[in-house]
């Protein structure tokens, strides 16, 4: 999605980037009555005198496990244990703030000793400039038990990648491949060569459109090419090249690709590859904008042309299965004839060789073998979750033979070619989701055609409209009533894929290395102390079981953890959208989750269920955890958020689709809870995701947050809830100043900070649960002065909006800004005799317990009051959704459709229990010594 004109500035990190600037703001005194203020202003945020600290950031102090010295360099594993063959990896890593300087140079060695070849670019940087987070990437050759990261001159790849744009192409090498890459037009890959070989060409971009639904009376179907209308690399090496092509899908049948066409689906093709590698990493992104009445996705996918030059007998196709399974078998098939071509040949061609010459074959096979059947055409199929299938038949003229294969998950790999060469090729996800297929057409003539599909032609078409046509309202069905914003536009999905150019038909033991290397996305990781020693992502502890209390706490979050990725399989949460993604609350009624009740279905990170899985995984390293928050985030930053249409910027509520809910709110889209993944993982598509909230500005004049509960008053542009809008919309403009040194961005959070904190009650001020006005094109904020419901803060802060706060006043220094969080924080559960004497008089914020439990935690360690600590403690253990869930308990027989393991509770939410569990991270930060 483009970002909007006046957003334009330098956005893609580079070492070349104008570090941030000093702040122009000078340290201002502020005066309150309230001694919580005089409090928060002699401590700041570490405790040390608020005068000590630069102008530009309240510096948190070194946590105990901070590096003493970033020249020890950071210890690195993979995830899941040493990986037999990568495709490439890259990842991140946090530096402590002042520890190292902006261009520093980084060098890799393994766990022998000997340097890796090592590309590295920054991510994000601290208000001094230096370094807060790198960006590393290493090519697929790269399989040691461990590596060890520090500053030093990094090794140099044996073949560097090159990349270079001239005429109308961009040709990329690394010494084994040979890529180009049109800059326009409806080709996007022009050719993948090995050693003067082709193994590919022509990959264009296919999109097949019918009119009408699979249950209407024939369909016009239309077949669409996504032309390429920009291409821009984006890394030229050494060890990794990236190239980034931009543009629409338009219909084939039309005379030209014009401008005058109609243009659908806005997509993205990143094209990686890296140093020495013999295969090619491509990513599509797509977004949404058809007209769901009349636009109904038939297949998307990527298509190539592959030469074939061996003999029929001697080409071959290659389909992975679950475990070490292959599905292996040859355009004319030698075995299980009545005559046996010797035991020679057979083996050759179940083995994908060259079959030795015919001339030694049984005379009666070599006279007869052209009467054979020719296979030219083949299908890997995965319409659900549980079951793959393999066709294969001999040209469109005839009929499929359908039973050629079964398996329950097939990883998605394939070959097509001979004992000469060919093309292989796969797609991460295939399984989780479905309807993913792979095409292979035309194999016995000269040119095979094959289609990576995102979404299968042999499936049913997708279909995005609502499931309903009438909205149920929040009384019953937990349904935002806003009819008519139940819209899927700007929805988008991306597709990870990889091409191999194979020297010769992989053995059977080969497909299962590259398909595992396909399926398993290899991560290179830190230990926990290194994310928590950086000072990163806010307040949050490593884990403490040094009691019998705390280790029954740290119990019950790994618990937890585990019955969610049990659900996931149990309930059989796959699919195109839905991948990533869990349900929000259970009827033990039915036994089931709530499907289909309105909010009560899917969860699209309602209250924070991706940041308790990141936080989880930041302090333990668990491996199921990170797949779950990544699978998670995925999912939000492309289903659940808003890239264009009229809501653009915004996230959808939780609801029976994941678009269907009218609310469309700036807390689903915050770029704080997708910052976990951009920075473990470097995924430049999550990092495009955390731009798109920028567009928040313009899209909130149209549409406020509480725009069907309270309009703007005259001369106030729009209203919005200082939670959890303004926190989101910081976390955005955080996000930003981070990575790119731009002080725009944190200006305009100044600019909040300085108005919040002129507001009568603070953050405590506004109507309908916090609302304020707010003027996007200055980022002013303003008091609406309707008076009314002072304290009411609802759900304001439990979309992390606590932890934003509080990394954000530690990078940025508004004192009087500071001191009416910590107010806010100390009197939002406090008692109502404490409440009066501070304010005067007497209101209730209706905080729930749980859920600002961490904050009143907080508010204590801040003023030194131990106490105060202690209440948040004492606020989450008294209250029932403190208390850990008790042991699921299995469902079979006639009370279910098949055997479920549930909670034994009337009801349980996935709300309830990542409140639960942040509320347990952070607690264990701020209030340690109170913890039971």
């Amino acid at each position: 999605m483009p970002i909007p004109p006046h957003l334009t500035a330098q956005f893609r990190p580079d070492w070349s980037l104008p570090m941030p600037e000093a702040s122009p703001l000078n340290r201002r005194t502020f005066l309150s009555s309230a001694s919580i203020a005089a409090a928060a202003l002699t401590l700041g945020s570490t405790g040390r005198a608020a005068a000590d600290t630069p102008a530009t950031a309240a510096t948190p102090a070194p946590p105990a496990d901070a590096p003493a010295d970033p020249a020890d360099g950071v210890a690195l594993h993979w995830l899941d244990g040493r990986p037999a063959a990568t495709t490439g990896t890259a990842w991140g890593v946090p530096w402590p703030q002042g520890t190292v300087a902006a261009g520093t140079p980084f060098a890799l060695r393994d766990s022998g000793g000997d340097q890796v070849p090592l590309q590295s670019w920054p991510l994000a940087y601290w208000p001094d400039g230096t370094v807060k987070w790198t960006g590393h990437a290493v090519s697929s050759g790269t399989t040691a038990d461990t590596y060890r990261l520090a500053p030093g001159t990094p090794a140099a790849p044996g073949h560097a990648v090159t990349a270079a744009s001239s005429g109308k192409e961009i040709r990329l090498g690394n010494g084994v491949l040979d890529l180009r890459i049109a800059r326009s037009g409806p080709v996007a890959l022009t050719s993948l060569s090995r050693a003067g070989r082709t193994s590919a060409r022509n990959g264009r971009l296919v999109l097949l459109l019918q009119d009408k639904p699979d249950d209407t009376d024939s369909p016009r179907r239309t077949s669409w090419t996504g032309v390429v209308e920009s291409a821009e690399i984006e890394q030229s090496g050494p060890v990794r090249a990236v190239v980034r092509l931009t543009g629409h899908y338009r219909q084939d049948s039309r005379p030209r690709y014009g401008n005058g066409r109609r243009a659908i689906l806005p997509w993205t093709l990143r094209l990686y590859l890296g140093a020495g590698d013999e295969s090619l990493r491509l990513v599509h992104h797509f977004v949404w904008d058809g007209d769901t009445a009349k636009d109904f996705v038939r297949g998307l996918g990527l298509q190539l042309d592959v030469p074939m030059s061996d003999q029929p007998y001697d080409r071959h196709i290659r389909f992975a299965g679950p475990g070490d399974g292959v599905w292996g078998e040859s355009v004319v098939g030698l075995t299980g004839l009545r005559r046996d071509p010797g035991a020679a040949v057979r083996a050759a061609q179940v083995a994908g060789i060259a079959t030795p010459p015919v001339a030694s074959w049984d005379a009666t096979v070599q006279a007869g073998w052209q009467d054979l059947p020719q296979w030219g055409d083949f299908t890997l199929v995965q319409h659900s979750a549980a079951q793959a299938a393999v066709w294969k038949r001999t040209s469109a003229a005839s009929a499929w033979i359908k039973h050629a294969g079964f398996a329950d998950r097939a990883p998605g790999f394939g070959y097509v070619g001979g004992a000469g060469g060919g093309l292989g090729f796969g797609l991460r996800d295939f399984w989780q989701q479905f309807p993913r297929a792979v095409d292979v057409r035309g194999a016995a003539g000269a040119t095979a055609a094959v289609t990576l599909w995102s979404w299968s032609p042999h499936a049913e078409a997708m279909d995005l409209r609502s499931y309903d046509t009438a909205s149920h309202g929040l009384d019953l069905a937990y349904e935002d009533d806003r009819y008519g914003y139940g819209l899927s536009t700007g929805m988008s999905r991306s597709t990870d894929m990889q091409l191999w150019a194979l020297e010769s038909t992989p053995s059977r033991e080969a497909v299962g290395r590259l398909a595992t290397a396909l399926a398993s996305r290899p991560q290179l990781v830190a230990d926990p102390a290194v994310y928590h020693g950086a000072g990163v992502f806010g307040r949050w502890s490593l884990p403490d079981r040094s009691t019998p209390a705390r280790k029954a706490l740290e119990d019950s979050i790994a618990d937890s953890v585990a019955f969610y990725a049990g659900q996931v399989e149990q309930r059989q949460w796959y699919g195109f959208w839905h991948h990533g993604d869990i349900m929000h609350t259970y009827d033990s009624d039915r036994h089931t989750w709530r499907y289909d009740v309105g909010g009560y279905a899917w969860d699209n990170a309602e209250l924070g269920s991706d940041a308790a899985l990141w936080y989880q995984f930041l302090r333990t390293g668990d491996p199921q955890t990170f797949h779950l928050a990544r699978a998670m985030t995925r999912h939000v930053t492309e289903t659940d958020m808003i890239r264009s249409g009229p809501f653009a910027g915004l996230g959808s509520r939780h609801d029976v689709q994941h678009f269907a809910d009218g609310g469309k709110e700036p807390r689903v889209s915050e770029a704080y809870t997708k910052r976990f993944m951009y920075y473990l993982t470097a995924d430049e598509f999550v990092g495009d995701a955390m731009r798109v909230p920028l567009q928040l500005d313009t899209t909130l004049l149209k549409y406020p947050p509480l725009r069907d509960y309270l309009d703007p008053p005259a001369g106030v542009p729009t209203v919005i809830r200082i939670g959890p809008d303004w926190y989101a919309m910081v976390s955005n403009w955080l996000s930003e100043w981070e990575r790119t040194g731009d002080t725009r961005w944190r200006d305009r959070i100044v600019t909040g900070m300085q108005d919040i904190a002129k507001l009568p009650a603070g953050l405590f001020t506004g109507q309908q649960g916090g609302a304020v006005g707010y003027d996007p094109a200055t980022g002013h904020i303003s008091d609406l002065g309707l008076g009314g419901d002072w304290g009411k803060v609802n759900l304001s802060m439990v979309f992390c909006g606590e932890q934003i706060m509080w990394e954000t006043t530690g990078l940025v220094d508004v004192p009087e800004f500071r001191a009416k969080l910590v107010e806010f924080c100390r009197y939002v559960q406090a008692p109502a005799a404490e409440v009066t004497s501070h304010f005067g008089f007497k209101f209730s914020t209706g905080a729930p317990a749980v859920f600002y439990s961490r904050m009143t935690a907080w508010a204590g360690e801040q003023t030194g009051e131990p106490a105060v600590q202690q209440r948040g403690w004492a606020t989450f253990l008294g209250d029932s959704g403190g208390k850990p869930w008790p042991a699921p308990v299995h469902v079979d027989g006639p009370a279910a459709f098949a055997p479920v393991d549930e909670i034994p509770e009337a009801s349980f939410s996935t709300n309830e229990l990542a409140q639960r569990n942040l509320a347990i991270i952070a607690l264990l930060a701020v209030a340690p010594d109170q913890a039971p």
